[in-house]
Parts: C-alpha cells; structure tokens; sequence
C-alpha cells in the first residue's frame, strides 16, 4: 500500500468554500490517489480543508458508507474504490446521531444482505422466489405511495434473507429486526426517488429468480449503495 502527503495536491489557493464532503472529494482527486493509497491523517486533513476535525470524520465516515475508503486498525485510512467519487454525489453530510445510527446499520445490512442475495439464487425454492416476489408487486403497484414501501421493503428483504437457507444468517438478522423496521419508518419517508428503489427491487429479484448468485450480490450492493446516499444526503424537502 502507497502513502501520500498533501504536499502534492496543486496548490491553487484557498480552499474553496463548499461542504467538506465535496471538498475531501476534490483533495482525493487533487492527490491523485488510487486504490491501496494511504489518506493523510485527519489532522492534516482538517489543516488542509479549513475546516474542525469533527467535520472531517463526518466526512469521512461518508466516504466509507459510499466505500470509497476503508479504516485498518491501527494503520490508518486508505482509498478503497474510486467508484464512489461519480455519480449521485451527496450535496451534504447531515450530523443528526440518529444517521450514525443508520450508517451502522447500514453497514451490517451490506455485510449480510448481500451474501443473502447471492445465497438465495444458488437456493430458492419456488415457494421462496413466490415470497419474494408477492413482497415486490405492491411495490410496483404504487410506485410513489411511502406507506407502501415502508411495509413492503421490509417484507422482501426478509424474504430474500429467509430464501437464502441459512440458519444462522436467519437468526443474526431476527435480531436486528426492531432496527430494521425502524430504519423503513425513516428511509422509506427520505428517499427522493422510489420508483429507483422499486425499480432495483426488481433486478435483485430477477436476478435471484434465474438462480444468477453473482449478479444478484451485485444488484443488492448496488441497491444498498443508494439506501446510503439517501442516508448522508441533505434531503430538500
């Protein structure tokens, strides 16, 4: 793994003004960091963007949930993927502790659900795809009703996680179920385009259904992927 140091970003004066999401976006590029390279220390990076440490872990823990980055124990931060700089950029980094709470949770879901997606497709019965499915429809039925996604998200990530034939998975995710029903209670009512939601939904079920393990992990990432930028991003409403 490669270090950096600030000292190679471009100078070009005072750093713009702006939120310290899109400005740690900007310094990553400036650096020209790629995958295995070191993050400067927070330290330096507040000194850098002008801006109090507690806004640069902010940030910071953004740039993890859009796994751009990862933390190792004792080493420090690294770049973990580019892939997360494009497209549907948060506008801003909101400081509510409820978010801490659902990053968190967000992070758990990314590490199970989507072995669970990958799993269903490799075991699904009829019977199972037929759960999934039954979850999905209303969803497609009111593509813009919260109420109905509230409820029905819920219901078809429990399905894909009971179709995935794993005991344990199944008991790990029963105890996270007040959690996750009070995560739909939020998100459900905060995500700015249902109709993607549903939309992705259906691709992971579609994916599932012709037995696809490997495409339907992806699917599921990538739905989870949104769920937290719907979660860091300043809603304007």
């Amino acid at each position: 793994m490669g270090n950096a140091s600030i000292q190679d970003v471009p100078k070009t004066g005072k750093t713009a003004q702006g939120n310290v999401l899109e400005q740690m976006r900007n310094l990553i590029r400036g650096m020209r960091l790629q995958p295995g390279m070191k993050l400067p220390p927070e330290r330096a990076l507040a000194a850098e963007l002008k801006v109090g440490r507690p806004a640069v872990r902010e940030a910071l823990k953004a740039l993890v949930v859009l796994d751009v980055i990862e933390s190792l124990r004792g080493d420090g931060t690294y770049i973990k993927s580019l892939a997360g700089l494009n497209g549907g950029w948060p506008t801003k980094v909101r400081l509510a502790r409820r978010d801490f709470d659902m990053i968190e949770l967000l992070e758990v879901r990314k590490m199970f659900e989507t072995a669970a997606a990958s799993l269903a497709a490799a075991r699904a019965t009829k019977k199972e795809l037929q759960a999934i499915e039954r979850a999905l429809l209303p969803q497609e039925a009111a593509p813009n009703d919260y109420a109905v996604l509230e409820r029905y998200d819920y219901l078809f990530h429990e399905a894909i996680v009971q179709a995935a034939g794993n005991h344990v998975l199944c008991s790990i995710a029963s105890s996270l179920v007040p959690l996750l029903l009070k995560s739909r209670r939020i998100t459900a009512r905060t995500t700015p385009e249902i109709p993607k939601i549903v939309k992705q939904h259906r691709t992971i079920f579609e994916a599932i259904r012709l037995g696809e393990s490997e495409l339907a992990e992806r699917a599921m990432r990538e739905h989870l992927q949104t769920v937290g930028l719907d979660l860091i991003s300043e809603a304007k409403r």
